[in-house]
């Protein structure tokens, strides 16, 4: 799909192991990654790509279902004989933390005598980011979590075509606006169709999501990162707050603008 601009869903589920799903991790043109989920390096595989051809991670927090296959895709990557410099990770400040103990868990100062690092840019809410190489512009917002997160917008430079991604975020006004007009809006539903308990772990229902997308005037919606048992509740949740398309993506899923 070389003049579009395309989501490759690696996963969709909560942070609770789904059969058959990963947790909420994307590709973005078959470029740069969204997250790692628990089984980046298969998932990538799966889709006869070479994990070891990608150089960036996006990052929207460090919570262990949105990093937990960092080790693995960074054992994978020095077995393909690259260096570690070649690689980029782009998130909260945090970021630097979560590498170090990858890096140390993987004892590569022991094994990989010249593995190199990758380089973390720490990305701060509202900071903007050029990809040249990847024909990518990244904007930023602080979530709402109990860790640092981010929530972004990646546009395309090469089609216009705009991505919202919320990451893990309790609902925030403030999302109306930076989302506007995306072209397709991934929002997390972890709380269900509609919750109105307790919200201690910070995060979004499916009405939530779907009002965020019609107050931005989005062109569809994918809802995200919830129990498959609850995935008709989500939908039909999302349909009583947005008019237009909803989409309910699974691993291996791939949502063309």
């Amino acid at each position: 799909m070389p003049d579009s601009t395309f989501i490759t869903v690696l996963g969709s589920s909560g942070c609770r192991y789904d059969y058959g799903n990963d947790t909420a991790s994307y590709l973005i043109n078959n470029k740069i990654i969204v997250d790692t989920g628990w089984n980046l390096v298969e998932n990538i595989l799966d889709l006869n790509l070479n994990p070891a051809d990608f150089k960036t991670i996006l990052f929207t927090h460090l919570h262990h279902d949105h990093y937990l296959a960092l080790p693995q895709f960074l054992f994978y990557y020095l077995n393909e004989g690259r260096s570690l410099n070649e690689l980029t990770f782009i998130g909260p400040g945090e970021l630097n933390i979560i590498l170090n103990l990858a890096m140390n868990f993987l004892q590569i100062s022991r094994f990989y005598g010249n593995a190199g690092c990758p380089k973390c840019i720490e990305i701060k809410p509202g900071e903007n980011i050029t990809l040249d190489s990847l024909n990518l512009y990244i904007e930023s917002h602080k979530s709402i979590h109990p860790v640092d997160g981010r929530y972004y917008n990646v546009t395309d430079m090469l089609t216009h075509k705009k991505t919202g991604f919320s990451g893990d975020t309790a609902y925030n006004p403030d999302e109306t606006e930076f989302f506007k007009n995306c072209d397709l809006l991934i929002h997390e539903c972890s709380l269900g169709g509609r919750h109105t308990g307790e919200n201690m772990y910070l995060h979004s229902d499916a009405e939530e999501a779907a009002a965020v997308a019609a107050g931005a005037g989005v062109k569809a919606l994918a809802l995200v990162h919830y129990p498959a048992k609850i995935r008709t509740e989500c939908f039909n949740a999302a349909k009583n707050k947005f008019d237009g398309q909803i989409l309910m993506p699974v691993k291996g899923d791939i949502i063309e603008l």
